[in-house]
């Protein structure tokens, strides 16, 4: 069985594709810089490797092996944390890559699974949002994991290194508690009203064992040199997520409403026929199924 090395493990995304690796019986190397919450969430997990690591330093390539497996999910993901210190989102979302592409290359690893977002496409991208739709800088976030897939682009190109990239709808579920949807359950469960920056965008609300799967997939296919748009397909307002919230809590608190901000797109959905025809990715969770799965964990 492949080594998987996982960056970024310790997060929302990470700990549950850790999840998935493992009950497939693969070996996982899980690296990130605070590993509290790995140690503890799989303290007598049988074929897990914990490494307390940061991607941007020269050791970390010490710990790539000929034939590793990199799903590369490091990475400064909030919008207002790479606002705030963008040098820092810099260096982890580019610089950190580019280690990681590096110790891909000198130590021969079979293919990197890079974590990209819908937030690299241009906001006069044509919508539903294809792989091909034009790539632009709409905030730091966005412009740092472009830079990253045009790094990943250069190596493939200069070294021929298998990769995949996969860019993320808006991913939701257990374990994320900030953001819409977890921020709007944790909050109504304390008792208070969530603030909705304009309530009327459109977005592609994606569960995180979608996203899973699609990691999943991505760390086998044939399919590589190429991106591929991972979503659920369906358009959903972040009113009727919040109502969702509300309706499956039963409470009827109203939410602050304030005006929408300049990183939100008006309208974003994707078209995820590539996906499906070329990965065998099949979204299996409604709105409605990932809040409910939500609410019960």
């Amino acid at each position: 069985m492949d080594r998987i090395v996982v960056t970024g493990g310790a997060g929302f995304i990470g700990v549950h594709t850790i999840e998935a690796l493992l009950a497939k019986n693969y070996e996982v190397l899980a690296v990130d810089r605070n590993v509290e919450r790995l140690k503890e969430k799989f303290s007598s997990a049988a074929g897990l490797e914990i490494l307390k690591e940061d991607i941007r330093s020269p050791s970390f390539r010490n710990h790539i092996s000929r034939g590793d497996k990199v799903l590369h999910l490091a990475a400064i993901a909030r919008f207002g944390d790479c606002e705030r210190d963008p040098l820092e989102a810099l260096e982890v979302n580019v610089v950190g890559t580019l280690n990681v592409l590096m110790a891909c290359r000198d130590a021969k690893a079979e293919r990197i699974v890079f974590s990209s977002t819908g937030s690299v496409y241009s906001r006069d991208a044509p919508v539903p949002l294809r792989e091909d739709g034009p790539r632009g800088q709409v905030n730091i976030y966005g412009s740092t994991k472009k830079m990253a897939e045009d790094w990943i682009f250069f190596f493939a190109k200069q070294y021929r290194l298998p990769f995949v990239i996969l860019r993320y709808g808006y991913v939701y579920g257990r374990g994320k508690w900030h953001g819409a949807i977890g921020s709007f359950i944790r909050l109504l469960r304390e008792g208070n009203a969530p603030t909705i920056y304009g309530g009327e965008q459109i977005n592609d609300f994606t569960y995180v064992k979608d996203i899973v799967q699609a990691n999943l997939l991505a760390l086998e296919t044939d399919k590589t040199f190429q991106a591929f748009n991972i979503g659920s397909g369906r358009a959903r307002s972040l009113r009727d997520s919040y109502d969702l919230c509300r309706k499956y809590l039963n409470i009827n608190t109203e939410a602050k409403i304030l005006p929408p901000r300049e990183v939100d797109y008006p309208i974003f959905v994707y078209d995820i026929t590539k996906a499906r025809v070329l990965l065998g990715y099949e979204p299996r969770w409604s709105l409605e199924d990932g809040i409910k799965d939500m609410l019960e964990g």
